[in-house]
């Protein structure tokens, strides 16, 4: 097994540009960083003895691309905005047993932290079951899930303006697909792009209803929304990118570690919350919401399977994209 990788910031600084937009020739790079063309080549130069990064020649110009081994030196660990993850500061701090600097990165669409994922943009990430199963299907195997993660939190806000239930607010092949599903929510599925969104679409009437994830859930019922809970087995689990499959026995391990750590009581909310950039006592409150798995529930996915296929492809899927 390779070895962990100190980075000096500077060259963080570069690699993490090279995530982000790669792949990028030393023009590009320059540009993104603010630093002369010399200055990038020298730390590219120093990034590639190191492993971390390789150039190829593509479309007749040199570009920079992250290796397989890039997670030595800086990895990437993506979770959506939720209070679903107390024990990710855990594991962050754990994941320095096997990579220089752990870089904790908050998104609000599930489907889009699962594509990067598989693009390489990050190496990990706690995303629902449905979002990595399409993910692998469509990059070929590129995303694996690896761990445990947590259940619960989840439910469905309906719109005070609605007499009945003829458009609900979701995103995309993702466990809040999975609640409607298990509360046999009907209507048309709008997909939005997180739960500001969702939340927001639903106090305004702009659709019937919106299945949610704890803390907007909260909000909702504190809005005054009716709440339709949807008892779902799992939620999100640990994914990785293929890259990292030989490391899968010692990240679960770690994983398992921070969940009882979290477990014990030992939770710090405030330095959780400000990651989430939410309201510290919101995400208090709604932390018990959850419950921890230190391993994916095998048996519950596989009682699930029907129900995972209509949300990985819904009918509406083929009837939209078939302009016949």
């Amino acid at each position: 097994m390779t070895s962990r990788i100190e980075l000096r910031k500077s060259d963080e600084e570069l690699l993490k540009a090279i995530f982000e937009y790669s792949p990028l020739s030393v023009a590009e790079l320059s540009r993104v960083v603010g630093k002369s063309r010399s200055w990038v080549w020298k730390k590219v130069n120093r990034l590639r003895r190191l492993g971390l990064v390789q150039v190829e020649k593509r479309g007749g110009v040199l570009r920079t691309i992250p290796t397989n081994a890039s997670y030595r030196g800086l990895l990437r660990l993506g979770i959506l905005r939720a209070s679903e993850y107390p024990y990710i500061l855990h594991f962050k701090r754990a994941l320095k047993s096997i990579a220089g600097s752990v870089d904790v990165l908050v998104y609000d669409e599930a489907f889009k932290l699962a594509l990067d994922l598989a693009r390489g943009k990050v190496h990990l990430a706690m995303a629902p079951l449905p979002s990595l199963l399409a993910v692998h299907r469509i990059s070929g195997g590129g995303v694996v899930v690896v761990g445990g993660g947590s259940r619960g939190g989840a439910g469905v806000a309906l719109s005070r303006r609605a007499e009945r239930i003829e458009s609900v607010a979701t995103t995309m092949a993702s466990s809040m697909e999975l609640c409607l599903e298990y509360t046999r929510v009907k209507g048309r599925r709008i997909y939005m792009r997180g739960g500001y969104e969702i939340l927001e679409a639903v106090l305004q009437g702009r659709v019937d209803a919106g299945a949610l994830w704890q803390p907007y859930l909260d909000i909702a019922e504190g809005r005054g929304l009716g709440v339709l809970d949807c008892n779902i087995p799992f939620c999100c689990l640990l994914g990785a990118n293929a890259s990292l499959a030989e490391l899968a026995g010692k990240i679960r391990t770690l994983l398992e570690q921070a969940i009882q750590k979290t477990r014990s009581g030992m939770i710090d909310v405030v330095a959780y919350s400000s990651l989430l950039e939410l309201d510290t006592e919101l995400v208090r409150r709604t932390l018990g919401k959850y419950e921890f798995l230190e391993e994916p529930p095998l048996s519950d996915i596989k009682n699930s399977i029907s129900i995972l296929r209509r949300v990985v492809l819904p009918d509406s899927t083929w009837r939209e994209a078939i302009l016949a």
